[in-house]
Protein backbone atom coordinates (compact mmCIF):
# COMPACT_ATOMS: atom_id res chain seq x y z
CA UNK A 1 0.00 0.00 0.00
CA UNK A 2 2.25 2.64 0.66
CA UNK A 3 4.58 1.22 -2.31
CA UNK A 4 1.81 2.11 -4.65
CA UNK A 5 0.77 5.66 -2.52
CA UNK A 6 4.83 6.10 -3.54
CA UNK A 7 4.04 5.70 -7.42
CA UNK A 8 0.87 7.62 -7.73
CA UNK A 9 3.13 10.60 -6.37
CA UNK A 10 5.90 10.29 -8.38
CA UNK A 11 3.70 10.24 -11.55
CA UNK A 12 1.70 13.35 -10.39
CA UNK A 13 4.91 15.02 -10.01
CA UNK A 14 5.65 14.17 -13.66
CA UNK A 15 2.57 15.09 -14.74
CA UNK A 16 3.09 18.45 -12.78
CA UNK A 17 6.51 19.18 -14.50
CA UNK A 18 5.06 18.32 -18.14
CA UNK A 19 2.05 20.42 -17.66
CA UNK A 20 4.28 23.19 -16.52
CA UNK A 21 6.63 22.80 -19.38
CA UNK A 22 3.88 22.88 -21.69
CA UNK A 23 2.17 26.21 -20.10
CA UNK A 24 6.04 27.39 -20.37
CA UNK A 25 6.46 26.58 -24.21
CA UNK A 26 2.54 28.29 -24.63
CA UNK A 27 3.87 31.38 -23.43
CA UNK A 28 7.17 31.16 -25.24
CA UNK A 29 5.32 30.68 -28.40
CA UNK A 30 2.69 33.59 -27.33
CA UNK A 31 6.05 36.02 -26.55
CA UNK A 32 8.01 35.41 -29.89
CA UNK A 33 4.07 35.17 -31.82
CA UNK A 34 3.61 38.91 -30.49
CA UNK A 35 7.10 39.79 -31.73
CA UNK A 36 6.89 38.77 -34.69
CA UNK A 37 3.35 41.07 -35.27
CA UNK A 38 5.22 43.67 -33.18
CA UNK A 39 8.29 43.85 -35.94
CA UNK A 40 5.49 43.94 -39.30
CA UNK A 41 4.02 47.13 -37.39
CA UNK A 42 6.98 49.14 -36.82
CA UNK A 43 6.17 52.67 -35.13
CA UNK A 44 8.69 54.46 -35.65
CA UNK A 45 10.93 52.29 -37.93
CA UNK A 46 14.15 51.01 -37.26
CA UNK A 47 13.35 50.97 -33.22
CA UNK A 48 12.43 47.13 -33.16
CA UNK A 49 15.41 46.05 -30.30
CA UNK A 50 16.58 43.27 -32.48
CA UNK A 51 17.45 39.42 -31.20
CA UNK A 52 21.20 39.15 -30.98
CA UNK A 53 23.07 35.84 -31.09
CA UNK A 54 26.02 37.31 -29.64
CA UNK A 55 27.12 36.57 -26.00
CA UNK A 56 27.34 39.32 -23.86
CA UNK A 57 30.90 40.46 -22.13
CA UNK A 58 30.97 41.32 -18.72
CA UNK A 59 32.14 45.29 -18.15
CA UNK A 60 34.28 44.24 -15.54
CA UNK A 61 36.66 42.59 -17.95
CA UNK A 62 36.69 45.16 -20.73
CA UNK A 63 39.70 47.91 -20.91
CA UNK A 64 39.05 51.26 -19.86
CA UNK A 65 39.80 52.43 -23.26
CA UNK A 66 36.43 51.43 -24.20
CA UNK A 67 34.21 52.90 -22.03
CA UNK A 68 33.71 56.12 -24.30
CA UNK A 69 32.70 53.53 -26.98
CA UNK A 70 29.55 52.38 -24.95
CA UNK A 71 28.21 56.26 -24.17
CA UNK A 72 24.74 56.63 -25.68
CA UNK A 73 24.68 59.81 -27.48
CA UNK A 74 21.02 62.03 -26.75
CA UNK A 75 19.43 60.82 -30.08
CA UNK A 76 19.32 57.68 -28.96
CA UNK A 77 18.16 58.52 -25.85
CA UNK A 78 15.52 60.25 -27.02
CA UNK A 79 14.85 57.07 -29.36
CA UNK A 80 14.85 54.59 -26.27
CA UNK A 81 11.80 56.79 -24.65
CA UNK A 82 9.81 56.86 -27.82
CA UNK A 83 7.47 53.40 -28.01
CA UNK A 84 9.18 50.96 -30.18
CA UNK A 85 6.03 48.55 -31.34
CA UNK A 86 2.64 48.88 -31.48
CA UNK A 87 2.54 47.40 -28.17
CA UNK A 88 4.03 49.75 -26.37
CA UNK A 89 2.92 52.36 -27.94
CA UNK A 90 -0.77 50.99 -26.84
CA UNK A 91 0.24 51.16 -23.18
CA UNK A 92 2.19 55.00 -23.37
CA UNK A 93 0.56 57.68 -22.05
CA UNK A 94 2.82 60.64 -23.45
CA UNK A 95 3.39 61.15 -26.82
CA UNK A 96 6.49 63.16 -28.46
CA UNK A 97 5.73 66.15 -30.85
CA UNK A 98 8.43 66.20 -33.24
CA UNK A 99 11.30 68.51 -32.64
CA UNK A 100 12.33 70.90 -35.06
CA UNK A 101 15.08 72.77 -33.00
CA UNK A 102 17.67 71.46 -35.02
CA UNK A 103 16.71 72.21 -38.50
CA UNK A 104 19.04 74.62 -40.64
CA UNK A 105 15.48 76.86 -40.86
CA UNK A 106 16.92 80.63 -41.03
CA UNK A 107 13.72 82.48 -40.78
CA UNK A 108 12.72 83.93 -37.27
CA UNK A 109 9.95 83.09 -36.11
CA UNK A 110 7.16 86.08 -36.41
CA UNK A 111 4.48 83.93 -33.81
CA UNK A 112 3.93 85.26 -30.65
CA UNK A 113 4.53 83.02 -27.71
CA UNK A 114 1.70 80.72 -27.07
CA UNK A 115 0.85 79.57 -23.63
CA UNK A 116 -0.21 76.45 -25.63
CA UNK A 117 2.22 75.56 -27.62
CA UNK A 118 5.89 76.81 -28.76
CA UNK A 119 5.70 79.49 -31.24
CA UNK A 120 9.63 79.08 -32.93
CA UNK A 121 8.67 75.14 -32.98
CA UNK A 122 5.62 75.60 -34.71
CA UNK A 123 6.93 78.08 -37.35
CA UNK A 124 10.29 75.72 -37.73
CA UNK A 125 8.18 72.73 -39.16
CA UNK A 126 5.50 75.10 -41.08
CA UNK A 127 9.05 75.93 -42.76
CA UNK A 128 10.63 72.58 -43.01
CA UNK A 129 7.02 71.29 -44.64
CA UNK A 130 7.69 74.28 -46.75
CA UNK A 131 10.58 72.97 -48.16
CA UNK A 132 9.54 69.75 -48.79
CA UNK A 133 6.38 70.41 -50.78
CA UNK A 134 8.57 72.65 -53.21
CA UNK A 135 10.95 69.30 -54.13
CA UNK A 136 7.65 67.37 -54.37
CA UNK A 137 6.44 69.67 -57.42
CA UNK A 138 9.04 69.86 -60.33
CA UNK A 139 8.98 72.76 -62.81
CA UNK A 140 10.00 71.06 -65.68
CA UNK A 141 7.02 68.43 -65.46
CA UNK A 142 6.02 69.08 -68.89
CA UNK A 143 8.66 67.92 -70.18
CA UNK A 144 8.12 64.50 -68.95
CA UNK A 145 4.69 64.29 -70.79
CA UNK A 146 4.98 64.36 -73.93
CA UNK A 147 1.29 64.84 -74.81
CA UNK A 148 0.35 67.55 -72.22
CA UNK A 149 1.17 71.48 -72.12
CA UNK A 150 1.19 74.12 -69.63
CA UNK A 151 -1.96 75.51 -71.55
CA UNK A 152 -3.94 72.25 -70.83
CA UNK A 153 -2.65 72.52 -66.92
CA UNK A 154 -4.51 76.27 -66.96
CA UNK A 155 -7.25 75.52 -68.61
CA UNK A 156 -8.31 72.28 -66.25
CA UNK A 157 -7.67 74.31 -62.85
CA UNK A 158 -10.01 77.04 -64.74
CA UNK A 159 -12.47 74.85 -64.50
CA UNK A 160 -12.11 73.29 -61.39
CA UNK A 161 -12.01 76.88 -59.93
CA UNK A 162 -15.48 77.20 -61.62
CA UNK A 163 -16.72 73.63 -60.30
CA UNK A 164 -15.99 75.31 -56.37
CA UNK A 165 -17.51 78.36 -57.38
CA UNK A 166 -20.64 76.03 -58.25
CA UNK A 167 -20.52 73.60 -54.81
CA UNK A 168 -19.28 76.41 -52.67
CA UNK A 169 -16.31 74.87 -51.94
CA UNK A 170 -13.53 76.33 -49.98
CA UNK A 171 -10.57 77.92 -51.30
CA UNK A 172 -8.63 75.21 -49.29
CA UNK A 173 -10.23 72.68 -50.98
CA UNK A 174 -9.45 73.88 -54.76
CA UNK A 175 -5.68 74.63 -53.79
CA UNK A 176 -5.30 70.99 -52.17
CA UNK A 177 -6.67 69.74 -55.21
CA UNK A 178 -3.98 71.68 -57.42
CA UNK A 179 -1.03 70.85 -54.98
CA UNK A 180 -2.37 67.08 -55.40
CA UNK A 181 -2.10 67.43 -59.63
CA UNK A 182 1.34 69.48 -59.31
CA UNK A 183 2.76 66.41 -57.30
CA UNK A 184 1.08 63.56 -59.46
CA UNK A 185 2.62 64.76 -63.02
CA UNK A 186 5.65 65.37 -61.47
CA UNK A 187 5.91 61.88 -60.30
CA UNK A 188 4.28 60.16 -63.11
CA UNK A 189 5.51 60.01 -67.32
CA UNK A 190 3.42 59.82 -70.43
CA UNK A 191 0.38 60.76 -69.14
CA UNK A 192 -2.51 60.86 -71.82
CA UNK A 193 -4.54 64.32 -72.16
CA UNK A 194 -7.55 62.48 -72.16
CA UNK A 195 -6.87 60.82 -68.91
CA UNK A 196 -6.02 64.76 -67.33
CA UNK A 197 -9.59 65.54 -66.68
CA UNK A 198 -9.68 62.78 -64.79
CA UNK A 199 -7.31 63.20 -62.75
CA UNK A 200 -8.27 66.98 -62.37
CA UNK A 201 -11.75 65.81 -60.74
CA UNK A 202 -10.12 62.56 -58.68
CA UNK A 203 -8.01 65.06 -57.07
CA UNK A 204 -10.82 67.47 -56.34
CA UNK A 205 -12.81 64.58 -54.92
CA UNK A 206 -10.10 63.45 -52.64
CA UNK A 207 -9.27 67.34 -51.33
CA UNK A 208 -12.98 67.82 -50.97
CA UNK A 209 -13.26 64.77 -48.20
CA UNK A 210 -10.11 66.32 -46.31
CA UNK A 211 -11.18 69.61 -46.06
CA UNK A 212 -15.03 69.85 -46.48
CA UNK A 213 -17.58 68.93 -43.85
CA UNK A 214 -20.23 68.12 -46.06
CA UNK A 215 -18.39 67.53 -49.60
CA UNK A 216 -20.28 66.64 -52.65
CA UNK A 217 -21.17 63.02 -53.40
CA UNK A 218 -19.39 61.30 -55.85
CA UNK A 219 -22.00 61.56 -58.84
CA UNK A 220 -22.11 64.95 -58.96
CA UNK A 221 -18.36 65.11 -59.46
CA UNK A 222 -19.17 62.70 -62.26
CA UNK A 223 -22.01 64.82 -63.44
CA UNK A 224 -19.90 67.77 -63.86
CA UNK A 225 -17.54 65.97 -66.38
CA UNK A 226 -20.75 65.97 -69.04
CA UNK A 227 -20.41 62.53 -69.22
CA UNK A 228 -16.82 61.90 -69.31
CA UNK A 229 -15.52 60.31 -66.51
CA UNK A 230 -17.95 57.56 -64.63
CA UNK A 231 -17.96 57.06 -60.82
CA UNK A 232 -16.12 53.49 -60.92
CA UNK A 233 -13.16 55.41 -62.65
CA UNK A 234 -12.94 58.25 -60.29
CA UNK A 235 -12.71 55.03 -57.57
CA UNK A 236 -10.30 53.66 -59.53
CA UNK A 237 -8.14 56.79 -60.36
CA UNK A 238 -8.77 57.49 -56.88
CA UNK A 239 -6.61 54.89 -55.50
CA UNK A 240 -3.71 55.30 -57.86
CA UNK A 241 -3.40 59.29 -56.86
CA UNK A 242 -3.32 58.26 -53.03
CA UNK A 243 -0.77 55.77 -53.60
CA UNK A 244 1.60 57.96 -55.71
CA UNK A 245 1.26 60.69 -53.47
CA UNK A 246 1.90 58.75 -50.55
CA UNK A 247 -1.44 59.35 -48.87
CA UNK A 248 0.51 62.92 -47.77
CA UNK A 249 -2.42 64.79 -47.96
CA UNK A 250 -2.38 67.74 -45.84
CA UNK A 251 0.23 70.16 -47.06
CA UNK A 252 0.40 74.27 -46.28
CA UNK A 253 -0.90 76.10 -48.84
CA UNK A 254 -0.61 78.76 -50.13
CA UNK A 255 -4.25 80.22 -48.68
CA UNK A 256 -2.76 78.70 -45.45
CA UNK A 257 0.67 80.39 -45.50
CA UNK A 258 -1.80 83.72 -46.76
CA UNK A 259 -4.32 83.28 -43.44
CA UNK A 260 -1.23 83.01 -41.17
CA UNK A 261 0.00 86.27 -42.89
CA UNK A 262 -2.70 88.06 -42.55
CA UNK A 263 -3.33 87.23 -38.43
CA UNK A 264 0.00 88.25 -37.81
CA UNK A 265 -0.60 91.77 -39.19
CA UNK A 266 -4.14 92.03 -38.03
CA UNK A 267 -4.23 89.91 -34.87
CA UNK A 268 -4.35 90.91 -31.39
CA UNK A 269 -1.12 90.56 -29.72
CA UNK A 270 -1.98 91.05 -26.48
CA UNK A 271 -4.24 87.90 -26.23
CA UNK A 272 -2.35 84.88 -27.49
CA UNK A 273 -4.90 82.54 -26.85
CA UNK A 274 -7.03 84.30 -29.92
CA UNK A 275 -4.68 84.17 -31.95
CA UNK A 276 -6.68 81.03 -33.94
CA UNK A 277 -9.05 82.92 -34.64
CA UNK A 278 -9.78 85.26 -37.60
CA UNK A 279 -9.36 88.82 -37.00
CA UNK A 280 -8.56 90.31 -40.11
CA UNK A 281 -10.92 91.53 -42.91
CA UNK A 282 -12.39 89.75 -45.81
CA UNK A 283 -11.50 92.42 -48.31
CA UNK A 284 -7.53 92.48 -48.23
CA UNK A 285 -7.67 88.38 -48.00
CA UNK A 286 -9.88 88.51 -51.26
CA UNK A 287 -7.58 90.65 -53.15
CA UNK A 288 -4.65 88.74 -52.80
CA UNK A 289 -5.94 85.52 -52.85
CA UNK A 290 -7.73 86.64 -56.52
CA UNK A 291 -4.19 87.57 -57.38
CA UNK A 292 -2.77 84.04 -56.50
CA UNK A 293 -5.60 82.63 -58.43
CA UNK A 294 -4.57 83.69 -61.65
CA UNK A 295 -0.84 83.51 -61.19
CA UNK A 296 -1.22 79.84 -60.07
CA UNK A 297 -2.72 79.16 -63.33
CA UNK A 298 1.00 80.15 -64.78
CA UNK A 299 3.46 76.99 -64.55
CA UNK A 300 5.97 79.42 -63.45
CA UNK A 301 4.25 78.60 -60.19
CA UNK A 302 6.02 75.73 -59.60
CA UNK A 303 9.42 77.63 -58.99
CA UNK A 304 8.95 78.93 -55.88
CA UNK A 305 7.29 77.75 -52.66
CA UNK A 306 3.73 78.36 -51.66
CA UNK A 307 5.47 80.93 -48.35
CA UNK A 308 6.84 83.14 -51.19
CA UNK A 309 3.99 83.30 -53.41
CA UNK A 310 1.30 84.19 -50.33
CA UNK A 311 4.42 87.02 -48.83
CA UNK A 312 4.36 88.44 -52.64
CA UNK A 313 0.92 89.12 -52.56
CA UNK A 314 1.14 90.52 -49.09
CA UNK A 315 3.53 92.81 -51.34
CA UNK A 316 1.79 93.79 -53.83
CA UNK A 317 -1.85 94.43 -52.10
CA UNK A 318 -0.04 95.81 -48.29
CA UNK A 319 3.86 97.07 -49.03
CA UNK A 320 7.12 95.71 -48.88
CA UNK A 321 7.31 96.29 -45.06
CA UNK A 322 4.31 93.77 -44.43
CA UNK A 323 5.77 91.61 -46.69
CA UNK A 324 9.06 91.48 -44.81
CA UNK A 325 7.52 91.73 -41.64
CA UNK A 326 4.97 88.91 -41.27
CA UNK A 327 6.88 86.50 -43.34
CA UNK A 328 10.49 87.13 -41.47
CA UNK A 329 11.95 86.28 -45.49
CA UNK A 330 14.97 88.60 -46.39
CA UNK A 331 14.12 90.60 -49.41
CA UNK A 332 16.91 88.71 -51.68
CA UNK A 333 15.03 85.97 -51.67
CA UNK A 334 11.60 87.13 -52.10
CA UNK A 335 12.49 89.49 -54.45
CA UNK A 336 12.21 86.93 -57.42
CA UNK A 337 8.89 85.97 -56.57
CA UNK A 338 7.85 89.37 -56.01
CA UNK A 339 9.00 90.52 -59.54
CA UNK A 340 7.30 87.90 -61.31
CA UNK A 341 4.52 88.35 -59.80
CA UNK A 342 4.03 92.14 -60.70
CA UNK A 343 2.89 91.05 -64.66
CA UNK A 344 -0.16 89.55 -62.59
CA UNK A 345 -0.69 92.24 -60.35
CA UNK A 346 -0.73 94.76 -63.22
CA UNK A 347 -3.82 92.39 -65.11
CA UNK A 348 -5.45 92.19 -61.50
CA UNK A 349 -5.30 95.90 -61.40
CA UNK A 350 -7.23 96.64 -65.04
CA UNK A 351 -9.84 94.42 -63.81
CA UNK A 352 -10.40 95.52 -60.77
CA UNK A 353 -13.95 97.16 -60.99
CA UNK A 354 -15.42 93.78 -62.87
CA UNK A 355 -13.42 91.77 -60.01
CA UNK A 356 -15.88 93.56 -57.45
CA UNK A 357 -19.19 92.93 -59.48
CA UNK A 358 -18.39 89.08 -59.90
CA UNK A 359 -16.91 88.67 -56.48
CA UNK A 360 -19.95 89.93 -55.12
CA UNK A 361 -20.50 87.14 -53.02
CA UNK A 362 -23.74 87.56 -50.12
CA UNK A 363 -21.98 87.29 -46.34
CA UNK A 364 -22.39 84.31 -44.39
CA UNK A 365 -22.02 84.85 -41.15
CA UNK A 366 -22.34 82.26 -38.69
CA UNK A 367 -23.14 83.05 -35.17
CA UNK A 368 -22.10 79.90 -33.21
CA UNK A 369 -18.76 81.95 -32.17
CA UNK A 370 -20.64 84.96 -31.12
CA UNK A 371 -19.85 84.81 -27.40
CA UNK A 372 -16.52 84.65 -28.37
CA UNK A 373 -16.60 88.70 -28.98
CA UNK A 374 -16.26 89.37 -25.52
CA UNK A 375 -12.72 87.71 -25.26
CA UNK A 376 -11.99 88.14 -28.91
CA UNK A 377 -13.30 91.75 -29.89
CA UNK A 378 -11.53 91.54 -33.17
CA UNK A 379 -13.23 88.35 -34.42
CA UNK A 380 -14.13 88.50 -38.10
CA UNK A 381 -17.70 86.37 -38.36
CA UNK A 382 -18.01 86.33 -42.17
CA UNK A 383 -16.71 83.99 -43.85
CA UNK A 384 -17.10 84.79 -47.39
CA UNK A 385 -13.82 85.28 -48.23
CA UNK A 386 -12.84 81.57 -47.82
CA UNK A 387 -15.34 80.30 -50.38
CA UNK A 388 -13.65 79.93 -54.30
CA UNK A 389 -14.84 82.12 -56.45
CA UNK A 390 -14.70 82.38 -60.27
CA UNK A 391 -13.36 85.91 -60.64
CA UNK A 392 -10.21 84.91 -62.98
CA UNK A 393 -10.33 83.12 -66.60
CA UNK A 394 -7.80 82.46 -69.24
CA UNK A 395 -7.77 85.93 -71.11
CA UNK A 396 -6.95 87.49 -67.87
CA UNK A 397 -4.00 85.07 -67.78
CA UNK A 398 -3.00 85.41 -71.58
CA UNK A 399 -2.46 89.26 -71.22
CA UNK A 400 -0.56 88.79 -67.69
CA UNK A 401 1.54 85.70 -69.67
CA UNK A 402 2.32 88.53 -72.55
CA UNK A 403 3.27 91.41 -69.95
CA UNK A 404 5.44 88.59 -68.64
CA UNK A 405 6.95 88.31 -71.57
CA UNK A 406 7.40 91.92 -72.33
CA UNK A 407 9.23 92.29 -69.34
CA UNK A 408 11.36 89.74 -70.03
CA UNK A 409 12.27 90.49 -72.69
CA UNK A 410 12.87 94.21 -71.57
CA UNK A 411 14.90 92.87 -68.73
CA UNK A 412 17.07 90.82 -71.08
CA UNK A 413 17.53 94.29 -73.59
CA UNK A 414 18.99 96.19 -70.40
CA UNK A 415 21.18 93.33 -69.26
CA UNK A 416 22.55 92.93 -73.12
CA UNK A 417 23.11 97.11 -73.30
CA UNK A 418 25.18 97.30 -69.71
CA UNK A 419 27.27 94.15 -70.47
CA UNK A 420 27.71 95.88 -73.91
CA UNK A 421 28.09 99.95 -72.92
CA UNK A 422 31.13 98.01 -69.95
CA UNK A 423 32.86 96.30 -72.50
CA UNK A 424 33.18 99.37 -75.33
CA UNK A 425 34.14 101.95 -72.39
CA UNK A 426 36.80 99.67 -70.77
CA UNK A 427 40.39 100.51 -71.73
CA UNK A 428 42.49 99.02 -74.34
CA UNK A 429 45.71 97.63 -74.13
CA UNK A 430 47.27 101.10 -75.54
CA UNK A 431 45.28 102.74 -72.85
CA UNK A 432 43.26 105.08 -74.85
CA UNK A 433 39.17 104.51 -74.23
CA UNK A 434 36.96 103.76 -76.97
CA UNK A 435 34.68 106.34 -77.85
CA UNK A 436 31.00 105.49 -76.29
CA UNK A 437 28.05 104.41 -78.34
CA UNK A 438 25.72 106.43 -80.48
CA UNK A 439 22.86 105.70 -78.32
CA UNK A 440 24.96 107.18 -75.38
CA UNK A 441 25.36 110.71 -77.34
CA UNK A 442 24.03 113.44 -76.58
CA UNK A 443 23.28 115.49 -79.68
CA UNK A 444 20.90 118.29 -79.51
CA UNK A 445 18.31 116.97 -82.60
CA UNK A 446 17.84 113.92 -80.91
CA UNK A 447 16.12 113.54 -77.28
CA UNK A 448 16.72 111.14 -74.74
CA UNK A 449 15.61 107.93 -75.19
CA UNK A 450 13.72 106.64 -71.54
CA UNK A 451 12.67 103.39 -70.66
CA UNK A 452 9.71 102.48 -69.69
CA UNK A 453 8.77 102.13 -65.94
CA UNK A 454 6.97 99.19 -64.76
CA UNK A 455 3.44 100.00 -62.70
CA UNK A 456 3.57 98.59 -59.48
CA UNK A 457 -0.71 99.08 -58.64
CA UNK A 458 -0.84 98.46 -54.98
CA UNK A 459 2.56 99.47 -53.32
Amino acid sequence: MPQTSLQEKKAMQSYLQGGKMVTQSVKRKRRTTELSEDSENIYPPNKIPAVSQNTYVDSCHLPCSTESQYQVSPLKQQQEQEPASWSELRSSTCFLTPSASNSTNSRPSPLPSFPWADGSQVWSLLCLGDQKTITQRDPQMFQRHPSLQPRMRAILLDWLIEVCEVYKLHRETYYLAMDYIDRYLSIHQNVPKNQLQLIGITCLFIAAKVEEIYPPKISEFAYVTDGACTEEEILGMELIVLKGLGWNLSPVTIPGWLNIYMQIESGDWTRPNAFIYPQYGGLQYSQAAQLIDLATLDEGSLKYPYSHIAAAAVYHTQGRESALRVSKLPWEQLAPCAKWLTAFASTVAEEEPQFLLRSAIPPSESHSGSGLRATVPNIVMDESHRIQTHVVDLNMLEKAQQRLTGELLLLDINEHDTKLDSVQQSPDKSGILTPPSSSQKNSPSSSPRYLPQLHHPYT
